[in-house]
């Protein structure tokens, strides 16, 4: 029997599968460019445009500039104008005074009443003061440069903060993933060898007690997958936050030569903690902020001396007792020197400068502070890179000599010299040491970092060195 096709049909069904097609293809297009394999600084790059702790620094930083512009402008002059309208009462009343007039001549105790209820006021007064002489004023513009310096410091601070930071998420990403793909890698082994037990479980040549040895080592590692596979997923979150996409890391490998490492002396890196950490320089600023808190209320810098010009006109208009009246002072100005000392302040100034001469030695005691637990970080960085060559080269041997014992229990196992639980393992400890070594890396690139950073001297190009270790 001929079976019939219907052509009008098929380009129906063609034209109907064509948008789906379409669709799909633009899907994958929308999900590789999503997917692209993401580089560290390609991170670090975009970060700076997401990590609301850096961007606020630099908002700071910006802030901070306008406090030097604070400082500056306390050395110029100021200029204020005063301008008042309003309603006004005046009385006057003077006796005794001598009149002349050169119609009436001399008259000895004449008497002047003049009197405006309620009459219009204008007043306007533009005055100018400029600083000669003010020790207060000096200290609180130098407290508002060293305002604007420590805001300088807290950018960089910022800035190597955001690096390592950037760092240590992508690097858990790549634990993580490599966690994944040993524990994988173990699960199939566990697997494999779970199915040669029971084969020849089926030939009497294993025990139940083996069949339950691999099922429970392999439900283990099953759970075991799962967590990694949690902590995986959540690493690359939290490294999303600071990319805003999906990350996808293709180079997974770190080639490290052991016979390139090398670091300078620890009493090097302890000078350069001292004399470049922006930790410490922030606290050298506040330290020396306080100081000038203190000499703010020093008894020498009490005088003030001021340059002063003044001009002033009043006109006050209305009626009161004695008629209509008009009092206008014209053109009234000043132009001198004032001098302002304070006499007694109820001992408010000697207890501001006590308080500030007590917050100076705070600010010493936490410079000390910060000072020994940043050094004592250092050391203990300093002694882990130093020690690193020759972890890796033992843990490099140790899986080495991990595969020829798997190897060989293997084939102990094959004839019977070895019981399951060695094979099983075996299995496990190659996993573990080849997570130990490469563990090992990764703490070596991000302490190198972190030691950059303790020293003052971390930047971008740190960033780009760990990332060519990736491979």
């Amino acid at each position: 029997m001929k079976h019939h096709t219907n052509p009008k049909g098929s380009m129906m069904k063609i034209r109907s599968i064509r948008p789906f097609a379409a669709a799909a293809i633009a899907l994958l297009c929308i999900s590789a460019t999503s997917t692209k394999a993401t580089s560290l600084i390609e991170v670090w790059q975009e970060a700076q445009n997401r990590d609301p702790e850096f961007i606020a620094s630099r908002y700071e930083q910006m802030a901070g500039e306008k406090r030097r512009d604070q400082g500056t402008s306390l050395w110029l002059p100021s200029l204020n104008l005063t301008a008042l309208t309003g309603s006004m009462s005046y009385n006057t009343s003077t006796t005794g005074a001598q009149f002349y007039a050169p119609s009436m001549g001399t008259i000895n105790g004449a008497t002047f009443n003049t009197s405006i209820n309620n009459g219009f006021v204008n007043r306007y007064a533009v005055g100018a003061t400029q600083s000669i002489y003010n020790l207060e004023r000096l200290a609180q513009s130098r407290q508002l440069n060293y305002s604007a310096d420590a805001s300088d410091l807290g950018a960089q601070i910022a800035s190597q903060n955001l690096i390592l930071l950037v760092a240590e998420r992508y690097f858990e990403v790549l634990s993580a993933e490599e966690a994944v793909r040993l524990i994988s890698k173990q699960e199939l082994a566990i697997e494999n060898t779970r199915l040669q037990i029971e084969k020849r479980f089926k030939l009497g040549d294993a025990s139940q007690t083996d069949m339950q040895e691999a099922n429970e080592r392999l439900e283990t590692v099953k759970v075991r997958s799962l967590d990694a596979k949690n902590n995986l997923a959540i690493k690359k979150l939290a490294l999303q936050d600071l990319f805003g996409t999906a990350v996808k890391i293709d180079k997974s490998k770190i080639g490290l030569n052991t016979g390139q490492m090398t670091i300078a002396s620890l009493e090097t890196y302890v000078s350069k903690l001292k004399s470049q950490n922006i930790q410490l320089q922030m606290l050298s600023v506040q330290e020396k902020a306080a100081k000038e808190e203190a000499a703010k209320y020093e008894a020498i810098a009490s005088p003030k001396l001021d340059a002063v010009a003044q001009t002033a006109k009043d006109s006050l208009n209305g009626s009161g007792n004695f008629g209509p009246a008009n009092n206008t002072a014209t053109n009234n100005y000043l132009v001198g020197l004032q001098l302002s000392i304070p006499i007694y302040t109820g001992g408010y100034r000697s207890a501001k400068h006590e308080e500030s001469l007590l917050l100076v030695e705070k600010t010493k005691a936490q410079y000390k502070q910060s000072e020994q637990n940043l050094e004592r970080a250092l050391r203990s960085i300093w002694q882990s890179l130093y020690t690193a060559k020759d972890k890796l080269n033992g843990l490099a041997n140790a899986k080495k000599t991990g595969e020829a014992r798997l190897n060989s229990t293997r084939l102990g196992y094959s004839n019977g010299s070895r019981t399951t639980m060695e094979l099983l393992a075996a299995e496990s400890d190659l996993i573990a040491n080849e997570y130990m070594l490469y563990m090992e890396k990764v703490n070596y690139l991000l302490n190198r970092l972190r030691l950059a950073a303790l020293s003052g001297e971390i930047s971008e190009q740190n960033l780009r060195e760990a990332n060519a270790y990736l491979q």
